[in-house]
């Protein structure tokens, strides 16, 4: 077939098997494309009797083209553009010296920089937990020279996740730094980001940013000191275990022949110690203690012989004599077992009008000799801490939740055990919600509702809600939607009803839903504690800077290095406040 461009108006039409002698007719009168745009339609009928014809060879004199019958596919076009390519190729090759073409070229090979992806992988609890972009950490995407060493991207991973030296785990001077591959195993110091990418043939390396805790020993000094938010109390991502911000382990060394008692907070049952003074004037309440000791402790009594329990009563030593000791109950608690027997015990509510002594049984099966204020206050430490774990939800203050398991009587027996905590040595569970507890006690809510759930929501959670409660604008609007579609948002959000919505979601997660575990205990607690007392127990244990440097002390100082070490473990206690 010829080419449109080129075909005359005779060849067209025959193309169109127009008849013979019409296109003759217009050879003769010597009608060409020029002439058929001017002319009309009655006197080109004329010489075409075919409409369709005349149309055709319209378009065709205007256009110079011919109707196509179908458009070139899409495979088409571009077959053509890879023939062309290989055309200029080949020509290409011919163009050079010899006619032969140079071998291709590795582009990436010859390349002086390649990207490589760095995360940060932190230690928390033991394992190596990826820090997510929302705390400092993520992947990020790093050009870098492919004779750089392992070192350079290592410091290149500091100046990426420790700006000016500091990250949302602390300062980088608290942690030991090790480099990962993508298998998060170490890696060599001695090769190059080149070598290994010729060695594993992958798109993109991976690398990882290994952090620490560093652990510095004390000199003279039996003991190890944890450095850096790694020790306990330190900020954890909340994706996957939330810690608490005020909580901190400390033991604290009376000096000889002090008063001074050992306080661990947040430590495991049976780690928890205690030695109260017994000489009240000294007696002074601990502000970071985790049980919640009175703002000012009762004097101890040592009369045993009483059988109802006295609010200010810490004796639970066995009676002397026989006949008492025949009338004393035993409660017998297995170490790691004390939530289930202590409510087994407590569901006879004839328990509360009885004197009683704990016996507590340790891991190897032995009686514990302890006796006292001291294994009272353990074994209520103990069954609280367990039902943190296994009864309520939350971060940092915490909220019950109604198990299929627990039936009435098994949460009255809980209250039961509050009652008895409070009366026996001022114990009251502190981790639950203020607003909870005076719902609980008074029916009101008078502290800031607001506040106590920012504290019960994750940390990650925390920092998007305070945004949207500072300014709405700036914070993002797609991560405030997950936040409260997860909390049962039913209203539509702006910078107007953001607080208020975020107080009816408060009063919904930390008063009505533990409603039926409150009503439970309130059966059998009638309102144990004014509303100002209770203020003070949870102001009590909140550590502030000045609390927790009275707190610490230490052997007397004689060396500069020593001092050293005490003034860095003051300021980093402080900082982790």
């Amino acid at each position: 077939m010829a080419v449109a461009g080129c075909l005359s108006v005779s060849d067209f039409l025959r193309q169109r098997r127009a008849p013979e002698h019409e296109i003759q007719h217009l050879e003769e009168d010597k009608i060409d494309k020029d002439i058929i745009p001017l002319m009309e339609d009655d006197d080109l009928a004329k010489y075409l009797s075919s409409f369709g014809d005349r149309l055709a060879l319209r378009n065709f004199c205007r256009t110079g083209t011919a109707l196509q019958k179908h458009k070139i596919g899409l495979f088409e076009k571009l077959r053509n553009k890879q023939n062309e390519r290989k055309a200029e190729d080949n020509r290409k090759q011919n163009a050079e010296p010899g006619g032969t073409s140079a071998p291709t070229s590795n582009k990436r090979r010859k390349a002086s920089h390649r990207k490589i992806e760095i995360g940060w992988l932190h230690c928390e609890g033991g394992k190596m937990k990826q820090i997510r972009a929302r705390q400092g950490g993520g992947t990020r995407m790093v050009p870098i020279g492919v004779e750089c060493g392992m070192n350079e991207v290592l410091q290149r991973g500091k100046k990426l996740f420790f700006p000016d030296g500091m990250s949302s785990k602390g300062h980088e001077s608290g942690f030991n730094f090790e480099l990962r591959d993508y298998k998060q195993n170490p890696v060599q110091q001695d090769l190059t980001v080149g070598f290994i990418y010729d060695t594993l043939c992958m798109a993109r390396l991976r690398f990882y940013i290994a952090t620490t805790a560093k652990v510095i020993a004390i000199e003279d000094e039996d003991e190890e000191v944890t450095f850096g938010p790694g020790s306990p109390g330190g900020d954890i991502d909340g994706d996957d275990d939330d810690t608490e911000p005020f909580e901190f382990v400390f033991e604290l060394q009376p000096s000889p022949g002090s008063s001074s008692s050992f306080l661990v907070m947040d430590a495991p049952p049976d780690e928890l110690l205690s030695t109260v003074s017994h000489d009240a004037s000294s007696a002074q309440p601990s502000p970071v203690s985790h049980d919640a000791s009175s703002a000012q402790p009762s004097p101890v009594s040592h009369d045993a012989s009483s059988a109802q329990p006295s609010p200010v009563s810490h004796d639970a030593q066995p009676p002397a004599t026989t006949s008492q000791a025949s009338a004393t109950r035993i409660i017998e608690i297995h170490h790691g077992n004390c939530l289930n027997e202590l409510i087994k015990e407590f569901m006879d509510p004839a328990v509360l009008t009885q004197q009683f002594v704990f016996r507590r049984i340790l891991p190897d099966n032995s009686v514990e000799k302890g006796i006292g204020e001291g294994v009272v206050r353990d074994v209520y430490c103990a069954f609280w801490e367990e039902f943190y774990d296994r009864c309520t939800v939350g971060t940092t203050v915490k909220v019950p939740f109604i198990r299929h398991d627990f039936n009435r009587e098994t949460w009255q027996a809980i209250g039961r055990i509050l009652l008895s905590g409070f009366y026996t040595c001022q114990y009251l569970p502190i981790k639950l919600a203020l607003p909870l507890m005076e719902d609980f006690f008074h029916g009101c809510v008078c502290c800031d509702i607001l506040d106590s759930f920012l504290n019960y929501v994750s940390s990650q959670d925390k920092v998007i809600l305070k945004a949207a409660l500072e300014d709405f604008s700036k914070v993002d609007y797609n991560d405030l939607m997950d936040v409260l579609e997860a909390y049962e948002c039913r209203k539509a959000v702006n910078a107007h009803t953001v607080p208020q919505i975020l107080e009816e979601i408060a009063h919904k997660d930390l008063i009505q839903k533990p409603r039926y575990v409150m009503d439970c205990w309130k059966e059998v607690t009638k309102g144990m504690i004014s509303i100002d007392e209770l203020r003070a127990h949870y102001e009590a244990i909140k550590p502030t800077p000045r609390r927790v440097q009275g707190l610490l002390e230490f052997e007397q100082v004689t060396t500069a290095k020593q001092q050293e070490v005490v003034n860095h473990l003051r300021r980093q206690r402080c900082n982790n406040l």
